[in-house]
């Protein structure tokens, strides 16, 4: 038998080894706050760590690379604009190195030029990849004597920050597209529509210039989904979409609104123009047909049609939608007109 004395030994040890939680919650706070700590000084390491690499790279002694490099930061600061960039760039190059001339080539198309070449053997450099898919080359034209090592290297070190510089303003453009643009029809999106529409509106009160829109639902639309599966149905949208820029002028703007409602600006068209753009848009997808599976199936569309007079977009917007209503209501696959202001 243990005796007493036993029993309150052993509590006493137990109690001892017992962890406070309060304790215990400070001692895991404290180990997580270390370790972030350590994080951030490591990543603060490593990116002075890089940063001396990079001024190592360059040839920094040389006042005319910091001008250069200077030169085509505010550049890029001041336009994301490709075709803008590449001038700055290559005339920084040029004036940087001392060279005859230079040229910026996108394959064998010149894209821009600056001074002549003397007979020197010529730099490729490459810039990367342009919009068009090919590629951008810096062409140096050496003076006569051809071009110092140092010259050399600091055509090469502006070259490679301008593919940087080139790859931001492609990324910039791409992501600014995306965000007004609609990813499934390649059509502009509400929120773009609706920019355009407004700058379009102050055109025509500073001009008195006509102005109409469109707004078009796709009939039965829910039904195709239904009866033949979502891909089916973006097979639709997109095909009405192809249709709206075929129909169209360059000055016009076609959006997807959302869902299988669809927009189309007309600047510098009257009610009658507008009307007779709707006709040719509802009768060109009535004769259409989507094959899907071997299966055959027809669409309509209705389209409500209205002009602008005064007001706001938001209130052109909702009479082009009322319109529309009233094309849906009274049986679909027709043109509705709404007169008014």
């Amino acid at each position: 038998m243990v005796g007493s004395s036993d029993r309150t030994s052993d509590r006493t040890q137990a109690e001892d080894l017992a962890i406070d939680p309060v304790l215990f919650t400070f001692a895991v706070v404290a180990t997580i706050v270390t370790l972030g700590l350590l994080v951030v000084y490591v990543r603060a390491e490593l990116r002075a760590r890089d940063a001396k690499r990079t001024s190592a790279a360059m040839p920094a002694a040389d006042p005319a690379a910091r001008e250069a490099i200077a030169h085509v930061g505010n550049a890029l600061a001041a336009t994301h604009d490709t075709s803008g960039l590449l001038p700055v760039i290559l005339d920084a190059t040029v004036e940087a190195t001392g060279a005859a001339g230079g040229r910026v080539l996108d394959d064998d198309r010149e894209l821009a030029r600056v001074g002549e070449a003397v007979g020197e053997e010529p730099i490729e450099l490459d810039l990367g990849e342009s919009p068009s898919g090919g590629e951008i080359r810096l062409v140096v034209d050496p003076p006569e004597g051809g071009l110092s090592p140092e010259s050399s290297a600091l055509a090469e070190w502006l070259a490679s920050q301008a593919s940087i510089a080139l790859e931001n303003a492609r990324l910039h453009q791409v992501v600014r597209e995306q965000a007004v643009t609609d990813e499934l029809t390649g059509l502009v999106n509400r929120r773009r529509f609706v920019e355009a529409l407004e700058t379009e509106i102050a055109r025509a009160d500073r001009l008195g210039s006509p102005l109409a829109i469109l707004f078009a639902d796709l009939d039965d639309f829910k039904r195709i989904n239904d009866r033949c599966g979502h891909p089916a149905g973006d097979e639709v949208l997109r095909t009405f979409a192809d249709l709206l820029r075929r129909h169209l002028r360059g000055i016009d703007t076609a959006a997807r609104m959302g869902g299988e409602e669809f927009a189309v600006l007309l600047p510098g068209t009257t009610m009658e123009g507008a009307v007779a753009v709707a006709e040719r848009i509802r009768a060109g997808l009535e004769e259409r047909e989507i094959m899907r599976k071997e299966v055959g199936f027809g669409l309509t569309t209705s389209i409500g049609v209205v002009q602008y007079g005064s007001g706001s977009s938001d209130g052109l917007i909702g009479r082009a939608d009322a319109a529309l209503y009233r094309a849906t209501a009274e049986g679909k696959n027709r043109v509705i007109a709404e007169v008014g202001s």
